[in-house]
């Protein structure tokens, strides 16, 4: 198993546009509208992906099996990614307890995600993910049945560098890259909050695995987060991760981060404004890592509770205990400024409210919209 830093070097032509995207996570069909809304061609593009394709959304087969069409039908360059490096590990493990670990985590991530890549391949493969499973018998059947998805994800390096830009999916603690290239990769491929350790560099650093929206106490803002002093750029939008995520895509024509623009698509329910709204600037966040409240008043809809010791009104409904704790799932409180006409994404309907997102930001709408299919 090749568990140590690798690297490759890639040259972006003037003529090309670089696509970046980061931490699929199981949506194999967002990925292809994601592409479709950029015009991407195999003829002008570059695309890198960095890494965190199978987990936590409904399709991780597809999800591998849709990069790897991508990679040879034109230049697509991916990284690997924390969870896939993992799974990998444990499938390709022969001790039966990193076995038995890989099974019972598969059945218990089904509490909150539709599938994962292990029921998925023993879905096709006829077997049935159970405690008692006979893995040393079934995992090497899986290994021969799978061995192209696990070939491709053994392929994929750890870092790519342009002459403007290196790739990582979580993170790097400088970019003297030879120096980083047969170490261990474990260590620096789940970098949480990479954007928050003071690093800076000399080459702009381009990650996912961190989703935005977490380096933010008041916005909440999935879009890619742009260090210009630092020259990190953080890319994961939530997909999967966050059930009001997105996926993101830089574009870069010819590799060049100051021509940089992005885009990005969900799965959220598509509506248009109707009415105007002023926005607030003031606001707060609640989110994973930060989501202890306490009760102050109950209601139907909405309930007032406190967070840092400031009250705050959240959704009946995203609260919920753990562990005897009360938690808030991720809310933001601003209310968002709205003109008609604009698209939305809805993610909570109440009577006389809706949680929205609007152009990568979430927040609370009070006027009324009309539904469409897609997104514009």
């Amino acid at each position: 198993m090749a568990l140590s830093i690798t690297l490759k070097q890639l040259s972006i032509p003037e003529n090309k546009r670089l696509l970046v995207a980061s931490d699929i996570h199981a949506h194999p069909q967002l990925l292809l509208r994601l592409l479709k809304k950029a015009n991407y061609s195999p003829e002008n593009d570059i695309l890198v992906i960095t890494g965190d394709f199978v987990e936590k959304g409904p399709d991780s087969l597809g999800t591998l099996r849709t990069v790897m069409q991508l990679c040879k039908n034109g230049p697509v360059y991916p990284l690997i990614g924390n969870v896939d490096h993992w799974r990998y590990c444990l499938l390709m493990s022969d001790e039966i307890d990193t076995q038995k670990t890989f099974v019972a985590n598969a059945i218990s991530y089904r509490e909150w995600w539709p599938s994962t890549w292990l029921h998925e391949m023993c879905r096709e493969a006829g077997y049935e993910v159970t405690l008692d499973m006979d893995t040393p018998s079934v995992f090497p059947i899986l290994r021969k049945l799978f061995a192209p998805e696990i070939e491709f994800l053994e392929s994929l390096p750890t870092l790519i560098e342009t002459d403007e830009i290196i790739f990582a999916h979580s993170g790097l603690p400088h970019e003297r890259l030879h120096e980083l290239v047969g170490t261990p990769r474990k260590q620096y491929i789940k970098w949480d909050h990479f954007m928050e350790d003071g690093l800076s560099f000399q080459k702009y650093v381009v990650v996912g695995h961190w989703p935005t929206a977490l380096y933010s106490t008041e916005t909440a803002w999935y879009n890619p987060v742009i260090d210009h002093k630092s020259h990190i750029i953080s890319i994961d939008g939530g997909c999967g991760v966050k059930n009001d995520g997105q996926l993101n895509l830089l574009i870069l024509p010819g590799g060049h981060v100051d021509q940089l623009s992005y885009i990005s698509c969900h799965d959220l329910p598509f509506a248009t404004a109707m009415d105007a709204q002023e926005g607030s600037d003031q606001g707060r966040f609640i989110h994973w890592g930060d989501h202890d409240v306490e009760m102050v008043e109950k209601g139907e809809e909405m309930s007032q509770v406190l967070h840092h010791g400031t009250k705050v009104s959240v959704p009946t409904s995203y609260l919920y205990e753990s562990k005897g704790q009360l938690c808030c799932s991720d809310v933001a409180t601003a209310i968002l400024s709205i003109n008609p006409g604009d698209e939305l994404g809805i993610i909570t309907q109440l009577s006389d409210r809706c949680y929205v997102k609007k152009d990568g930001v979430h927040g609370w709408y009070f006027g009324k919209f009309t539904n469409k299919e897609t997104e514009s």
